[in-house]
């Protein structure tokens, strides 16, 4: 792989460990509410809810950096996305005009399905 690419997932690797930190500091802060930590604790809950998340987040990062075979497997999977043929924008649009006629169809479809079995159940079991 080139050197762009391992850019590119060292870059993910950071993005995943703020994602992870930034939930683990909602959680920590969720649960300093929830059992009242955070207004017992006033002082030092704050920060140390801080110092965990940070810990977390670069922990995960750490384990998905740490391991030569992930790595590959990571650098492999953007080549083959790199391989896609995308689709252009108004092939896009036409093709999702197509699933929303679809859907909207099978849903008047299943609509009217709906209507007719609860009148005829109606009718059986009055």
């Amino acid at each position: 792989m080139s050197k762009d690419d391992a850019t590119w997932l060292n870059i993910c690797y950071v993005v995943f460990a703020g994602i992870v930190a930034y939930i683990c500091l909602k959680a920590l802060s969720t649960v300093g509410i929830q059992f009242g930590w955070s207004d017992r604790y006033d002082a030092w809950y704050p920060l140390a809810s801080n110092i965990v998340s940070i810990l977390l987040g670069l922990g995960a990062a750490i384990w998905l950096w740490s391991s030569k075979e992930r790595r590959e497997y990571h650098l492999a999977a953007i080549g083959e996305v790199r391989k896609v043929n995308w689709p252009s924008f108004p092939d896009t649009k036409r093709m999702t005009m197509i699933v929303v006629v679809v859907v909207a169809v099978f849903a008047v479809i299943l609509g009217l399905f709906d209507v007719a079995w609860s009148r005829v159940l109606q009718i059986i079991l009055p």
